[in-house]
């Protein structure tokens, strides 16, 4: 009886929907990207200063990826699109977003907007086009969502790839010291 049910569970998840994996937008200068949910240990809302974080005695580093990627290019809020989430515009407050890796390494990313929950299915994510891949010679991001009415591309960020880029470099830099 069992061999019988796990079959057949197996066919109807064949025949629902791809209801997506949950991911954390955020805005980084001009573009939108995503972590995947499991990759993000914390997210602090930021008032006037980025405070400095610890862990188990050691400094997360802090990284700001949008200086990183769009260098001191300031764009124009109007000029960015705007992703909306269950109706809501997502809000243009800074935060801090924790992420982790496997090994339990962490790392700050500054963001130019809150974070917010978004269901992304696989069929909606494809490979990072070389324009981007040379402009921004980052490893960490190698796949997007293309755009569609209501929702700009979101970058995928490799949570795993950027912590270990980061922390083989450890430029200062790139990394924000207080």
């Amino acid at each position: 009886m069992p061999a019988i049910s796990s079959l057949r569970s197996q066919r109807l998840s064949e025949l629902r929907p791809d209801i997506g994996k949950q991911y954390v937008a955020f805005r980084l200068r001009l573009a939108w990207f995503i972590l995947p949910i499991e990759s993000i240990y914390r997210v602090i809302p930021l008032e006037k200063h980025i405070p400095k974080i610890t862990f188990l005695g050691q400094n997360v580093p802090i990284v700001d990826l949008g200086k990183i990627l769009f260098g001191s290019t300031k764009g124009k809020v109007d000029n960015i699109p705007q992703l909306v989430v269950n109706g809501a515009i997502v809000a243009s407050k800074p935060s801090l977003i924790i992420v982790h890796n496997q090994n339990e390494d962490l790392i700050g990313i500054l963001s130019n907007s809150q974070p917010a929950l978004q269901r992304v299915s696989q069929d909606q994510i494809v490979s990072l086009p070389p324009t981007y891949s040379q402009r921004w010679k980052a490893d960490f991001i190698s796949s997007m969502t293309l755009p569609t009415e209501g929702l700009p591309s979101l970058f995928v960020i490799d949570g795993d790839r950027l912590i270990s880029s980061t922390v083989k470099q450890k430029k200062k830099p790139q990394l924000l010291e207080k």
